[in-house]
């Protein structure tokens, strides 16, 4: 039998709906501490570390050859099914964005509504370099250093602290071996984003960005003038990680689309 990630529940009553939480990479489910207190009064929630993150990084049963994009989808679409969940709202940040663009591919009878954090949609020169500087100082830099890099150029303000705080020490848990795992992502990473920027979403979507998001925020207001059906919302004086920065404003703004009339 195939293992299951490592999972939280906080079920709310047998006919609430239900909200699946996808964190991005170097999170676990810490990223949503400040979502789970406010959302456990109106739904079902379930969270999960991601293979190689949190508390997941048992041996998976299955040595892939590919660890790619699919694989991590899966694996989300495997523990949805385990535990029966037959519709949910799926909100992701950062990165986690794309996987679930995946299970809409895979899986749409899955996703009730989509609700992103600092969505991915492409990335800037600052970022591709970025990438590419990491595959090739991964061979010889620390990965923790290079996690605090990241950190520090996606999240470089004052204000962005707390988010910074949180990515730094979530990431500190990850091991070398994992990280190298992750890294191998990159390489498809374009192609992903090019499909998923080019395909309008297929249910209600909200995507929730900071003002002071220097690398997403511009393809986030460019795939929302796209595609029409996309609302978008800017917190101010936030950054990437906005449902950390900007909790309360975070949440307020993701219930009042939940429960509106579709």
């Amino acid at each position: 039998m195939t293992r299951i990630l490592n999972h939280q529940i906080y079920k709310k009553s047998d006919s609430s709906d239900w909200m699946v939480f996808v964190h991005g990479a170097g999170g676990s489910t810490n990223t949503w501490l400040r979502q789970v207190v406010f959302f456990r009064q109106h739904f079902n929630l379930l969270l999960f570390d991601l293979r190689d993150h949190g508390q997941s990084k048992f041996p998976f049963e299955e040595s892939p050859e590919k660890y790619d994009f699919d694989l991590i989808t899966r694996d989300i679409i495997h523990l949805v099914d385990h535990l029966n969940i037959k519709e949910a709202h799926f909100m992701a940040v950062s990165l986690g964005s794309l996987f679930v663009r995946k299970i809409e591919e895979y899986r749409p009878d899955l996703i009730r509504s989509i609700v992103f954090a600092g969505g991915v949609f492409q990335l800037n020169w600052k970022m591709k370099f970025l990438i590419r500087s990491g595959r090739l100082l991964s061979k010889f830099t620390p990965f923790s250093m290079l996690y605090q890099l990241y950190a520090f150029i996606l999240l470089p303000k004052e204000n962005h602290q707390a988010s910074r705080r949180v990515f730094i020490r979530e990431a500190k848990k990850i091991h070398q071996r994992e990280f190298l795992k992750w890294l191998q992502l990159s390489r498809e990473l374009n192609s992903q984003l090019k499909d998923s920027f080019n395909r309008a979403f297929q249910v209600p979507a909200l995507v929730v960005m900071g003002s002071e998001d220097h690398v997403f925020l511009k393809p986030a207001l460019q795939f929302a003038e796209k595609y029409r059906n996309t609302l978008l919302k800017v917190i101010k004086k936030s950054g990437h990680v906005c449902n950390i920065e900007k909790a309360s404003e975070f949440n307020e703004e993701v219930l009042r689309f939940l429960i509106s009339p579709a």
